[in-house]
This record gives C-alpha cells, sequence and structure tokens, in this order.
C-alpha cells in the first residue's frame, strides 16, 4: 500500500492545475491518472478548438484564461489563440514535466473507502492511502445524453473524432450548445445537410454568463449556419428515438416527430465521472454535488473535496477554465490549515494566487452577470 497526504484523481486541467498549488506547500502529494496525462483532450474532434481565447497577458493582469499553472501560457506556448485537443494535452504534460509534478498514470481507480482517519483508494496498480483526497477526474470522458429514452440508437458528438468522414448526407444534431453548433458546422463545412434540434433558439440571450450562452467564436460559426441553405433549425426538447425500417424517429416532449434515416448525434454535453465516489455524494436539485463554500469538500463528508467544471455554487457555475481554476486555492489553503502549516507561508502563497486567478473565496463580489 502506498501511503500519501494527498491523492488527485485524474490529470487534466483540474488535477494538473491544483497539483501545481501543492508543488508549492510542503505537504506530499501524488496525481493518479488511468491514462496519460491530458488524454481526454487527445480524444477530441480533430477540428475541435478551445472556445476560451488564449492570451500570453492580458491588460487587467489575469494569466492566461487557458493556463492552470502560474508563469505558463497555452498562447506563448503555441503561438494561437484557440488550441486543439492535442496541443492542449501537450500543454498539460509539458506543464507536469516542468514543475516535475508528483503523478502516476495507467492507475485507474476503482473503488474508494471511507476511513476514520482518511481514505482508502482500490486501483489497477494496488492499493493507496491517504488524508485527503481531491476528486479531479472531469467530465468529457462521461458523455450525457439527458435522460433521452433509448439514447443508445445515438452516437454521441464526442465520438466523432472526424465529423467530415461520416458517410451519409442528411444528419440530425440533437442540442444546440456549444458542441452541437460545432459539429453541424464541421458537417456543413463538409458538403452535408445538417437539422439541429434544440430546447430553446441558439441565438436567445437571456443572460451574459458565458456558461448558459454561447460564445462569441462558437456565435460566428452559428452565423454562418444560420445562412447556410443546407441547415435547419428545430425548436423542441427529445423525450425518446425509436429505430424503424426506415431509420430513426425522434419523438418532442411537445408530441411532434422528426424522422432521420441516420444514426442521430447527440450533442448534450457531459456529465462528472463519479462511479467510484457515488455513493459519498449528495445533491443540488439542480443535480450537482453540494459543496462546503469555504474548501469545495463534498457536503456530509471530510477531507474529500471536488474541483473541475464541475463545481457549483448557488448561481454560480464554474465549467471553464479560467472559472474553475479559481478554486484551487481554497481547496489547498484548507488542506494546509488542517496540516498547521505555517501562517505566514499560507498568507504569503494565497496572496500570490490572488494575483494569478488562482484563489476565489468571496464568492459574493463574483458577480455572473456582465453590465457592459
Amino acid at each position: 500500500m502506498t501511503i500519501i497526504d494527498v491523492i488527485i484523481v485524474g490529470a487534466g486541467p483540474a488535477g494538473i492545475g491544483v497539483a501545481s498549488l501543492l508543488n508549492q506547500t510542503n505537504i506530499d502529494y501524488k496525481i493518479l491518472e488511468k491514462d496519460e496525462i491530458g488524454a481526454s483532450f487527445q480524444q477530441w474532434p480533430k477540428n475541435m478548438e478551445m472556445i476560451t481565447p488564449s492570451f500570453p497577458s492580458n491588460a487587467f493582469g489575469q494569466i492566461d484564461l487557458n493556463s492552470i499553472c502560474e508563469t505558463t501560457s497555452p498562447a506563448f506556448s503555441f503561438n494561437k489563440e484557440h488550441l486543439n485537443g492535442e496541443e492542449y494535452s501537450e500543454y498539460l504534460d509539458a506543464v507536469a514535466d516542468y514543475f516535475v509534478l508528483n503523478g502516476q498514470t495507467y492507475t485507474e481507480v476503482k473503488k474508494v473507502v471511507k476511513k476514520n482517519n482518511g481514505w482508502l483508494l482500490e486501483t489497477s496498480q494496488g492499493q493507496f492511502f491517504c488524508t485527503y483526497l481531491i476528486w479531479a477526474a472531469g467530465e468529457f470522458q462521461n458523455p450525457s445524453y439527458n435522460q433521452i429514452i433509448h439514447s443508445n440508437h445515438c452516437i454521441h458528438s464526442s465520438k466523432i473524432k472526424e465529423p467530415q468522414a461520416l458517410v451519409g448526407n442528411e444528419f440530425t444534431v440533437i442540442g444546440g450548445y456549444e458542441s452541437g453548433v460545432q459539429i453541424a458546422h464541421e458537417l456543413i463545412k463538409a458538403g452535408k445537410n445538417v437539422t439541429l434540434i434544440n430546447p430553446r433558439r441558439v441565438d436567445q440571450k437571456n443572460t451574459s454568463d458565458p456558461s448558459k450562452v454561447l460564445s462569441p467564436y462558437t456565435t460566428a460559426k452559428y452565423n454562418e449556419l444560420k445562412d447556410s441553405t443546407q441547415y435547419t433549425e428545430i425548436i423542441g426538447e427529445v423525450k425518446e428515438i425509436s429505430k424503424n425500417n426506415e431509420g430513426y424517429s425522434i419523438h418532442l416532449k411537445n408530441n411532434s416527430t422528426f424522422e432521420s434515416k441516420l444514426k442521430p448525434i447527440c450533442a448534450t454535453g457531459f456529465s462528472l465521472v463519479k462511479g467510484p465516489i457515488e455513493e459519498l455524494i449528495t445533491y443540488c436539485d439542480n443535480g450537482s454535488p453540494k459543496l462546503v463554500k469555504e474548501s469545495d469538500e463534498f457536503i456530509g463528508q471530510k477531507n474529500i473535496y471536488l474541483t473541475g467544471p464541475s463545481v457549483r455554487h448557488d448561481d454560480h457555475i464554474f465549467c471553464f477554465i479560467y472559472k474553475f481554476r479559481q478554486r484551487f486555492g481554497v481547496i489547498v489553503e484548507d488542506i494546509m490549515r488542517k496540516e498547521n502549516e505555517d501562517e505566514e507561508q499560507i498568507s504569503k502563497l494565497i496572496q500570490k494566487w490572488k494575483s494569478n486567478g488562482m484563489y476565489l473565496s468571496d464568492l459574493s463580489c463574483c458577480d455572473t452577470e456582465c453590465v457592459c
């Protein structure tokens, strides 16, 4: 059995990012990753790019919006604003290598057992024991189908590496957020006809929170779609999909039905990878895990934390990198205080993390709406 103070599960942007802060403390930690560092990004569709633009720095003093570690910049590394999945995976690997982060790949966590003084992890590479567990398993490897009945008749957009190589000419895409618009755009560029089924109009804006409305990067692609004769948009929420002799019937909740000869493409997002810790989680009404605001610990548990795009607090959604990285510091601070680390050292680190967008503890000052 390997015994260590902190175990981080997942070597994506959340896992590598929080490890980069722990690396500045006296606390021993280890990252466990079931594949390679940044493996989820390597699985992205070929032409899929990050919707948040990267900049080496900006006038407000904040680091690159897609950086997960101080003094690093994906934009500077690759000399481009919108990195694809392979490039961002390479960035994560470079950060882990340069800062000599303590990680172990090809180690899948199969079971997490709560003990009186910590957490026992059963993995593909033996047992690990830690006092503190940080869950950074991410979402991309766990496609969501929005509770569509018989979703097995669909193919999730994340499974399509090269949309332009799909055989056929008439495609149906379910879901009109970022991934839905992007794959529809790729298909139309390849000369295909696309029908997009979405619960609401894609260009309908009742908020300016980028977590709830299309990014400018994707909006530009949507505006191209609207002008294409190959594009059709249907407003409605899909309830069920059935297979028939002619193809597939897509049943909407308003009792209308749409026919598709080819297997529908679900661009319906992702959900938290939580299998080994499922029984430890309690949920809010919106389906997100309940977390302690001061530390991002799972409510009802002790010394187990969540980091990454699934973090929610009231109306605050931390689904983008530049959002969820703000919570790295609150987790590390909580662990440092529980370990009775030097108070002066804690204060110095917090000040440094604040200046680099890695620490946000007062959510009352974080307005989710833009007024300009």
